[in-house]
C-alpha cells in the first residue's frame, strides 16, 4: 500500500516536472531562434551597407576618372580604370537590387527601400548612360578629346550629388529598419522572460515546495530509524572492540610478514618477545637464547645501539623509526640491517610492545664500501697525475726561464755592454760631448741594469752560486732598491742540511712572489722575514704591515678571479707538489702574513 502511494506520488511530480522543463526548453529555444533571426538579418543589412559604400566609392571614382579622360591625364590608364570603375558599379548596383547569394546579399527588399532604388535610378540611369557615350568616344580615339567629353562628363557631375544623396537615404532606411527590429525583439525577450519566471514560480509551489514537505516527513521517520539503530549498535560494541583489538594483532602480524625478510617482537624497553626462524639463521642464536635478550645488544662494540634513544625518548618512543644498523652473530661474524620499529599499541592506548622489521642489507653494503674504496683510489691516482704534471710544469717553467735568461745575459746583455763601452771610447775620443750622446749612453746604462734584474728574475744565479741565504739577501737587497719607503727584517736560520734545488727554488719562488706582491699592492712600511730550516720542516714567514685584503680559500678556484689570483694559487701549488702546506691570513687593514711549511 505504502508502495503503492509513493508511486502514485512520484508519477504526479514527476508530470509537473516535465511539463515545466518542457516550458522553458520551449521558451529557450524560441528566444534563441528569434536572437539567429535577428543576427541573420543585421547580418545581411551589414552587407548592404558595406556595399552601398562600394557604390558610393564606385561613383565618385568614376566622376574622377572622366575628368581625368577629359583633362588627357594619363590616358591609357584613366581609360582602363573608367571601363572598370563602370563595370564593377553595374554589376554592384544590380546586386543590391535584385539579390546575389554569392556575395550574401539579401533576395529581399522592404516596400520603402525598393521605392528609394527607383528614386535613385534616374540619377543612376543618367551617369550610366553619359558613361557608355563616354567609352564610345574613347575608344575610337587614342587621345583626350575634351569637346567631345565634355557633355558627358558634367552629365555625371550633375547627377553625382542626386545619386549619392539617394544612396545615404537607403543606408538610413536601413538603419532604422535594425533599430525597429531590436526593440521588438526586446519586447519579445521581455514577453518570455515573464513567462520564464511565471514558469519557475508555478514549479516553485507546485513541485518543489510539497516535495520539501514530503522529504522533511521521510526524515524525520528516518531520524526515528537511526535512534533505534543506535540502541543496536551499543549493544553490539562490546564485541566489536574484542574483534578490533583481534583484527589489530592479526593485521600487525600480515603487514609484518608481507613487508619484512626478518621480523622480531620486542618489549617497550627492548627485550625480544619474539623473533622468526629467518632472524635466528642471521644471528646464530636459537629462539630460546633469543629471548628475554636485548635486541641488537650482542655486538662487540662497546657502545649502545642507536636503537635504544628512540626507545627511551619520551616522545619519539610513540613514532616509527628506521635506520640502518651494523650487528655482530653469535660465532663474530657481523651483518647490516635495514631496520624498520613500529610501536604497537593496546585498545586503551597504551605502548605493549615494537615490531621490529628487517632487511638483510649486508650485500649492499659491501658493495657500496668496496665502489667507496674504488673512488678513493681513483681519487689518489688523480692527485698523484695532478702533481706529477703540475711538477713537470713547473721544472719546465724554470728550465725555459734558464734558458731564456741565458740568452738574454750570453747574448742581448754582451751586446749592450759592448755598445755602452764602444759609445764611452767615441766619448773620450770627441772632447766636446754633446747632451745626446750623455742621454744615450744613461739610457743604455739603464737598460743593462734592467736587463741584468730581468736576469735575475728568471734565473738567480746567485741561488746557484752560494746558496739559498745569499739568494734571500740578494732578493731583499733588489726590493729595498725598488721601493726606498719599506724597511725590510731578516730572521733566518738555516741549518747545514743540503737541500734540495727543488726546495730551495719553490722557497726562493714563493718569496719573490710574496715581496712582490707586497711591492705593488700592500702599501706597507714594514716586512718580516722567516726563514728556518734546522728542523725536519722548511719554514718560511712574510709578514707585513700593510693594507691587506678580504680573502677565503675558495677565491683561488672562481673564474671571475683567476687573474687576480694566479700568484697566490702559484705558490699554493708549488707548495703541495712538494708536500708542503701554504697558508694566507689577511684582513682589511690589518696586513697579510704568508706561511710555508715543506718537510726536508
Amino acid at each position: 500500500m505504502k508502495k503503492s502511494v509513493e508511486g502514485k506520488l512520484f508519477k504526479k511530480f514527476t508530470s509537473r516536472y516535465i511539463i515545466a522543463l518542457s516550458i522553458i526548453a520551449f521558451l529557450t529555444m524560441a528566444s534563441q531562434w528569434r536572437i539567429q533571426q535577428h543576427l541573420s538579418r543585421s547580418l545581411d543589412d551589414s552587407h548592404v551597407i558595406n556595399f552601398t559604400a562600394r557604390l558610393r566609392t564606385h561613383s565618385q571614382t568614376l566622376s574622377k576618372t572622366a575628368l581625368m579622360l577629359q583633362n588627357g591625364y594619363d590616358y591609357e590608364n584613366s581609360k582602363k580604370e573608367f571601363l572598370n570603375t563602370l563595370r564593377q558599379w553595374e554589376k554592384v548596383q544590380k546586386s543590391l537590387e535584385d539579390g546575389n547569394k554569392f556575395l550574401e546579399l539579401p533576395t529581399y527588399n522592404l516596400g520603402e527601400i525598393k521605392e528609394l532604388f527607383e528614386l535613385v535610378s534616374h540619377p543612376r540611369n543618367e551617369m550610366m548612360l553619359a558613361a557608355e557615350h563616354i567609352i564610345a568616344i574613347i575608344d575610337t580615339t587614342t587621345s583626350a578629346n575634351p569637346t567631345l567629353l565634355r557633355p558627358y562628363v558634367e552629365t555625371i557631375l550633375n547627377n553625382e550629388q542626386s545619386y549619392l544623396l539617394g544612396m545615404d537615404l537607403i543606408v538610413f532606411e536601413y538603419d532604422r529598419f535594425a533599430r525597429e527590429r531590436i526593440s521588438r525583439l526586446k519586447d519579445t525577450d521581455y514577453i518570455m522572460c515573464g513567462i520564464l519566471l511565471l514558469t519557475i514560480t508555478l514549479e516553485v509551489l507546485f513541485i518543489f515546495y510539497p516535495l520539501s514537505i514530503y522529504i522533511r516527513r521521510v526524515v524525520i521517520g528516518l531520524v526515528k530509524s537511526e535512534k533505534r539503530s543506535t540502541q543496536l549498535s551499543e549493544k553490539l560494541q562490546e564485541a566489536h572492540v574484542a574483534m578490533e583489538h583481534s583484527y589489530n594483532e592479526i593485521r600487525e602480524i600480515n603487514f609484518a610478514l608481507d613487508k619484512a625478510t626478518y621480523l622480531v617482537k620486542i618489549d617497550p624497553e627492548g627485550k625480544i618477545l619474539y623473533a622468526n626462524e629467518k632472524y635466528g639463521h642471521v644471528t646464530r642464536y636459537t629462539m630460546s637464547q633469543l629471548r628475554d635478550k636485548f635486541i641488537f645488544y650482542n655486538n662487540t662494540t662497546a657502545s649502545e645501539c642507536i636503537i635504544y634513544e628512540h626507545i627511551r625518548h619520551p616522545k619519539k618512543r610513540f613514532e616509527v623509526w628506521q635506520d640502518e644498523i651494523f650487528d655482530y652473530a653469535s660465532d663474530g661474524s657481523g651483518f647490516w640491517l635495514d631496520v624498520t620499529l613500529i610501536p604497537v599499541f593496546d585498545k586503551m592506548g597504551s605502548l605493549y610492545q615494537y615490531l621490529v622489521i628487517a632487511n638483510d642489507i649486508t650485500k649492499r653494503k659491501n658493495a657500496e664500501r668496496e665502489n667507496r674504496l674504488l673512488i678513493e683510489e681513483k681519487l689518489k691516482r688523480e692527485t698523484q697525475d695532478k702533481h706529477i704534471r703540475s711538477f713537470a710544469i713547473i721544472n719546465g717553467q724554470e728550465k725555459e726561464r734558464k734558458r731564456i735568461a741565458t740568452e738574454i745575459h750570453d747574448g742581448i746583455g754582451q751586446m749592450l755592454t759592448s755598445l755602452r763601452m764602444k759609445l764611452e771610447q767615441i766619448a773620450d775620443e770627441n772632447s766636446d760631448k754633446s747632451a745626446d750622446m750623455l742621454a744615450v749612453n744613461s739610457m743604455l746604462h739603464k737598460l743593462i741594469i734592467e736587463t741584468r734584474r730581468i736576469c735575475a728574475d728568471l734565473l738567480p744565479s746567485v741561488l746557484e752560486d752560494f746558496g739559498l741565504l745569499s739568494a734571500i739577501e740578494d732578493l731583499i737587497k733588489t726590493c729595498k732598491d725598488a721601493d726606498r719607503s719599506i724597511s725590510f727584517v731578516l730572521d733566518s736560520n738555516i741549518g747545514q742540511k743540503v737541500l734540495s734545488p727543488e726546495l730551495e727554488v719553490t722557497l726562493y719562488r714563493i718569496m719573490q712572489e710574496s715581496l712582490n706582491n707586497i711591492i705593488k699592492h700592500a702599501e706597507a712600511t714594514l716586512v718580516e722575514i722567516y726563514v728556518d730550516t734546522s728542523q725536519d720542516f722548511l719554514n718560511l714567514i712574510v709578514k707585513d704591515n700593510g693594507s691587506g685584503f678580504y680573502f677565503e680559500e675558495n677565491h683561488l678556484y672562481d673564474p671571475n678571479r683567476t687573474r687576480k689570483m694566479n700568484g697566490l694559487k702559484g705558490m699554493k701549488e708549488r707548495a703541495e707538489l712538494l708536500g708542503g702546506i701554504f697558508t694566507l691570513d689577511t684582513e682589511p687593514g690589518k696586513g697579510t702574513t704568508v706561511v710555508l711549511e715543506i718537510p726536508c
